[in-house]
């Protein structure tokens, strides 16, 4: 799991590394700068490994595994790993939970001011509002409500280590600033937790991408499967976590147009004959998934 872990880290941080910005010169400056390393990312992963694994025998006298480059990844290892979670429905085809909005708030509600369950406390449930039911995820997962499946990170470590990535790298606004205080794991919204954990799981088919349109290679197993785990994750049954605050539905609109250009990657038919189409479709993708990263750490940074 380390190994996986530091796979999927390395390549993170290759993404989001100064690209954090919402203005377009920081992008263009972000885009420069990710151009100058693009001729050592082998031996930016080689030194990154060696430190890793030289801290990891010192804790477990185990040597770690060398990090792969890219081009050496499987298709096996760009798959999103996901969580199996039992089905939301009864037997009788419909929702097995069922509440008003005044009983999920009194019954539910945490002590962190949130409803939150588990993945086997059937997350999904149905909001009735008057006359009107809402479909809820109220767990702090993406969950694909046709495979019954949970885009989840299950290591603790892997939590943590993705949760400091994002507080670490604050956008353009808060660079600077003095007394910025964070809100905890614990605290952070379900909507919040989802995007970091979805945004560290895609990250190795995300740089990937990058990675096959520099090579010109669209005919490999690992580019189809990569482009096909976007067409999955941007599938319209992936439900994202209910927004619950008012800078959770400022997430959710952000994570709706991220959502959809995910699902245009994926759906992309024959990128091999439009090439530079298909770049400005990956190109704007990028930039909007580092532009919800950068809103994350600030919605992290309110009270």
């Amino acid at each position: 799991m380390v190994k996986k872990w530091m796979v999927i880290l390395v390549a993170c941080v290759l993404l989001t590394a100064c690209g954090l910005g919402e203005k377009k010169e920081t992008a263009s400056k972000t885009e420069a700068a990710s151009d100058e390393k693009k001729a050592n990312v082998s031996e930016t992963e080689k030194a990154t490994n060696e430190k890793e694994a030289s801290a990891s025998t010192a804790e477990t006298d185990e040597p770690e595994q060398p990090l792969k480059t890219f081009d050496e990844l499987t298709p096996e290892e760009l798959k999103i790993p996901t969580v199996p979670m039992e089905s939301p429905y009864g037997e009788d085809g419909n929702f097995k939970h069922v509440h008003t909005d005044k009983e999920l708030a009194r019954d539910f509600t945490d002590e962190n001011n949130m409803i939150r369950f588990n993945l086997d406390e059937d997350p999904v449930r149905i909001m009735r509002t008057g006359n009107i039911d809402n479909v809820m995820n109220y767990s702090d997962t993406f969950i694909d409500l046709s495979e019954n499946l949970s885009y989840k990170l299950q290591d603790p470590e892997e939590i943590e280590i993705a949760y400091q990535l994002f507080i670490d790298h604050p956008p353009v606004q808060l660079q600077g600033k003095e007394g910025i205080e964070y809100r905890s794991w614990e605290e952070a919204t379900n909507m919040e937790r989802g995007i970091i954990q979805m945004t560290i799981l895609l990250s190795v088919p995300m740089n990937y991408l990058q990675y096959a349109i520099e090579q010109d290679e669209y005919d490999t197993e690992q580019f189809k499967t990569a482009q096909a785990e976007f067409r999955r994750i941007g599938d319209p049954m992936v439900l994202f976590p209910s927004p619950q605050t008012p800078l959770d539905y400022e997430l959710y609109e952000s994570i709706r147009t991220v959502h959809a250009l995910w699902g245009k990657l994926g759906l992309y038919q024959k990128p091999e004959q439009d090439k530079e189409e298909f770049k400005a479709l990956y190109d704007q993708t990028r930039q909007e998934v580092n532009n919800l990263f950068a809103r994350v750490n600030y919605t992290l940074s309110e009270e």
